[in-house]
């Protein structure tokens, strides 16, 4: 489906479950990805300009560092038509972290609307032109069933990745997705997902 012309999607909201699940998703045709506590984020490019829009339908209020406007003018030059990004504007809401972007998905490329592309065709979207990891405007790490970030301690279950991943302050959760889901993208709502779950810290302050 062809889009031309701005339109907003309310993304899927993961459906939250215990830690205590964690296990069922850890196998093949799950990844995993740390939750950023910030600004859910949907990154619109149209017309050669970039606008910045909440998880709610709202238009937020930001200005771009000149180091994030560099790197969004980067990928400006890698990119045509009309793009819509999912991410988190990682600003003012953990303690030294300001003006930084991580992008979690794609919902229209190149005026194409990806709801018959798969989350690992998607992100094979992703990785072609948005750095892993990058600062101050990157694509989020995923981790394999069995992955760990404390090598040489040999492989992690998903349980114990969100046990590690969570202490950094600014990491709030982890969301597995399913490789093969497809997007079930909202008009007047956000809808539950039936392909990303979610498992977070015990706080009141961490919306996913």
């Amino acid at each position: 489906m062809k889009i031309t012309d701005f339109k907003y999607f309310y993304p899927e909201r993961p459906r939250l479950i215990h830690i205590s699940q964690v296990g069922r998703y850890d196998r093949p045709g799950f990844v995993a990805e740390p939750k950023y506590n910030g600004t859910r984020l949907e990154l619109h490019h149209l017309d050669g300009a970039w606008q910045f829009w909440g998880r709610h339908g709202d238009k937020l209020v930001y200005s771009p560092a000149p180091e994030v406007a560099a790197e969004l003018e980067n990928l400006s030059r890698l990119i045509s038509g009309y793009w819509v990004f999912d991410g988190e504007l990682r600003h003012n809401k953990a303690v030294g972290v300001k003006h930084k972007i991580i992008i979690y998905d794609v919902f229209i490329a190149c005026n194409e609307l990806l709801t018959a592309q798969t989350f690992n065709g998607r992100r094979g979207i992703l990785e072609s032109i948005i750095p892993v990891d990058g600062d101050p405007v990157g694509l989020i790490r995923q981790y394999p069933p069995g992955a760990g970030i404390f090598p040489p301690q040999g492989p992690r279950s998903f349980e114990k990745l969100f046990k590690e991943l969570t202490q950094a302050d600014e990491i709030e959760g982890l969301v597995i997705k399913a490789q093969a889901g497809t997007l079930n993208l909202g008009r007047s709502r956000g809808i539950d997902s039936a392909w990303m779950v979610k498992v977070r810290k015990p706080s009141g302050r961490y919306h996913f």
